[in-house]
């Protein structure tokens, strides 16, 4: 029971700690705007809470040490074992939305060598470069703390049974609005972009000068919700078959040049 614990600590704080990462990194990185991040409506994100539950767990748990004589390849072992492990779950976690939902929660088809735009080369390389940094220097202090929460795990038990009980209510209301974006949407081909979604409706209610909630960005009436949905569905089908039309051009241009 106390290692259950103590890598459920490791995945609640992992998800609360990549929600405020992610937050930041949308404001001045990628989108320059203040967009709730993740799945959820809580703040919290289960793709960095298993991150860090697999980095505790990989290296509080298998003896790398044991694998060779060689310190230094047992080292380089465990960073590249946690880099392919991180990717592999984003890729899961990817899929899953993608081909079970209809529903994108990150796009790289914009990166080089990305596969499906759900990992990407330079992204697997971020997720390297965490696993090298927390090997190298915090694998000591997360030990600590994970002997921390094994000595204390039966006062840890209600406070994280509470919180996983909220997750799974938060689950399920989640997949509910997953419900309603696809049936607002009404094209089983079409892949809802989940963080494109939400900016389309914040600018969708800023025309109705209707307030849209930051942590309940999907919450108004039906009717609203719906029509934003087709008019983002119907403005992005523009934009591809423009898109399209520009590259079949390009190449008869490029065929009567030859």
């Amino acid at each position: 029971m106390d290692v259950f614990i103590t890598i459920l600590s490791f995945f609640c704080i992992g998800g609360l700690f990549g929600f405020i990462l992610e937050v930041f990194f949308r404001r001045y990185v990628s989108v320059k705007r203040w967009v709730k991040p993740g799945f959820l409506v809580g703040p919290f994100i289960p793709l960095y809470g298993f991150g860090a539950a697999i980095l505790y767990a990989f290296d509080a748990y298998i003896p790398w040490e044991a694998i060779s004589d060689l310190p230094w390849l047992n080292v380089l072992l465990e960073i590249l074992s946690l880099g392919i492990a991180l990717t592999l779950i984003e890729l899961i976690a990817g899929l899953i939305f993608v081909k079970g939902m209809k529903i994108r929660l990150w796009d790289y088809s914009r990166q080089w060598g990305n596969f499906m735009g759900l990992i990407c080369p330079l992204f697997s390389f971020f997720w390297l470069l965490g696993a090298a940094l927390y090997v190298l220097l915090l694998s000591e202090p997360f030990k600590d703390m994970g002997a921390f929460f094994a000595q204390h795990y039966e006062a840890l038990s209600y406070p994280l049974g509470l919180f996983s009980g909220i997750l799974l209510v938060d689950m399920a209301y989640s997949l509910g609005i997953a419900r309603k974006l696809r049936e607002a949407v009404n094209d089983p081909k079409f892949v809802a972009h989940w963080e494109k979604t939400k900016l389309a409706l914040r600018d969708y209610y800023a025309k109705l000068k209707a307030k849209q909630s930051f942590l309940l960005p999907f919450f108004n009436k039906n009717d609203q919700f719906k029509e934003a949905i087709r008019e983002q569905v119907e403005e992005l089908k523009k934009k591809a078959k423009a898109a399209y039309e520009g590259y079949l051009q390009k190449k008869e241009g490029d065929k009567n040049k030859k």
